[in-house]
């Protein structure tokens, strides 16, 4: 599930942190085509797939503020089906500055790989599994206060995303996104926000159809409350939830409104942490001429420390995607939705301070009541790291 990955988060802590490691993956997948005969042509669909690469977690702590880099940047080797060989980058990079009682925060994040081969629509053309897809996002904020008391914010994001061939030029979209916010810090209760966010979408090389001078993209409306909190070293939570509206941009596409939400929790216990996160809210759509999806996601992991070398953890996670589509594209999905499970298992053996090997294993599966491949595959990987 390449394509729809987010991008890599800001490592955590604000400790110095240089962490450069030399990593190679080896993974086999019973099912790396997702049953899309244009790309198996007839032969059998599993694969084993090698993928080295250099992965970093840099944290340079500065007396007025903070610079950060995280990522990877590697290559993805296919044993059989050759041509899904491609790159795999995934980086991002920023810087924290305080002026008097204002944190300023500035943040670039790049992506480029192999397009998400689930995204495939039966009416694609039959190379389109070929497609690399790369993605920029640019974002900046400022917030003021202290550690009490009013804490008002500001934000503005820009997302771009192109595709390597013509005939996915569909999904080439440009996304502004803008947020105010106002807080309130208090040492009962935490962090509790007022905010409002406006986001702009348009699909640049969607051509303007018949009975619309304009082109295909959404807007996007959103007030909501926002709750931070710490409770001692336990419990550390961040919830919103939102009233979203959409307004789509072409005629002929059904509209939306509805409660949205986000949640991150991490519960440190004796024996086990616990994260859960998850999110609604709609967004851009890759999937052929789709104007816009609402896209629903619940994950969670519980991990153990078998001792002080090894753990294990297992995670699980649900994705819910309601697409919608202008009239005036006959052949796109004007309503519809595909369902997407994941479940995994992974254990780790820290060999020493800085040799790590990871054993892993998987179950995908994904449904769908609009022309999308349904499939489900198991996959097994091995993955070791060396700090450099």
């Amino acid at each position: 599930m390449a394509q729809r990955n987010a991008f890599t988060s800001r490592p955590s802590g604000a400790e110095r942190q240089i962490d450069v490691r030399a990593t190679a993956r080896i993974e086999y997948n019973d099912n790396v085509v997702v049953n899309d005969p244009r790309i198996s042509q007839g032969s059998s669909t599993d694969d084993l797939i090698g993928s080295p690469s250099l992965d970093l977690n840099v944290v340079l702590p500065r007396a007025t503020g903070t610079t950060y880099l995280a990522g990877s940047i590697g290559y993805q080797f296919y044993n059989k089906f050759t041509s899904l060989n491609r790159e795999n980058i995934s980086l991002t990079g920023g810087a924290d500055q305080r002026l008097a009682s204002c944190l300023v925060h500035g943040e670039v994040g790049y992506q480029r790989r192999i397009s998400d081969l689930s995204s495939l629509y039966v009416l694609d053309a039959a190379n389109s599994f070929n497609n690399t897809e790369e993605s920029r996002r640019y974002s900046a904020d400022i917030g003021c206060g202290g550690p009490y008391g009013l804490r008002p914010a500001v934000a503005y994001s820009r997302t771009e995303v192109r595709n390597s061939l013509a005939v996915r030029e569909y999904a080439d979209s440009n996304t502004d996104t803008v947020t105010a916010q106002i807080g309130l810090q208090s040492p009962s209760l935490g962090t509790i926000s007022l905010f409002g966010r406006y986001s702009d979408s348009v699909y640049i090389n969607r051509r303007p159809v018949v009975g619309s001078a304009g082109r295909d993209g959404l807007k996007s409306y959103a007030v909501g409350l926002q709750l931070e909190r710490s409770v001692s070293s336990r419990l550390n939570l961040r919830s919103s939830v939102n009233y979203s509206k959409v307004d789509p941009k072409l005629p002929g596409t059904n509209s939306f409104s509805g409660i949205g939400f986000d949640l991150s929790a991490l519960y440190n216990a004796d024996l086990f942490t616990v994260r859960l996160t998850g999110s609604r809210a709609p967004q851009p759509s890759v999937i052929y001429f789709t104007s816009y999806e609402i896209l629903t996601a619940l994950s969670g992991t519980i991990s153990h420390d078998l001792s002080s070398r090894t753990s294990v953890s297992l995670t699980a996670s649900r994705t819910w995607r309601e697409y919608a589509a202008s009239s005036l594209y006959p052949d796109a999905p004007n309503s519809g939705n595909d369902n997407m499970l994941s479940i995994g298992a992974n254990a780790t053996y820290n060999a020493t301070r800085r040799l790590r090997f990871v054993l892993g294993a998987g179950y995908d599966e994904r449904t769908s009541n609009i022309r999308l491949f349904k499939y489900h595959a198991k996959r097994i990987n091995l993955t070791t790291s060396l700090a450099l």
